[in-house]
């Protein structure tokens, strides 16, 4: 993971459908992806999963979800340390993030795990 310090204690799962969506981006990609989970205003905690992600100062490399290393940016990691969470997907339509699961009408979207 090219930038920031991993922690451990973040740990990252992905649903089989979710898996399904990081494969075909994969395939249909031709530089590495990479998820990134903020705080944003518009979509809040949502996973954005990126081709070719420029990781800003600061960032850390938190987890890796189906092969693909998940980013936080800084005071996410706080937040997050000891947590169990799950990427899934579903329907939407609407959306107009730049996440790559959008361009076939699907969203992911960040689950915590029962009992966490």
């Amino acid at each position: 993971m090219p930038c920031g310090v991993a922690l451990e204690q973040v740990k990252v799962r992905v649903t089989q459908e979710a898996a399904e969506v990081i494969e075909r981006a994969r395939r249909e990609s031709s530089g590495p992806l990479s998820f990134s989970i903020d705080g944003g205003c518009c979509e809040g905690s949502a996973p954005h999963l990126f081709e070719n992600y420029f990781v800003p100062a600061g960032t850390s490399a938190a987890a890796e979800a189906a092969a693909v290393p998940v980013y936080l940016p800084p005071g996410m990691d706080e937040i997050y340390k000891d947590a169990e969470v799950v990427i899934d997907v579903g329907p939407d339509d609407n959306s107009d993030a730049m996440s790559l699961e959008t361009r076939w009408g699907l969203r992911f979207v960040l689950r915590e795990e029962a009992g966490s």
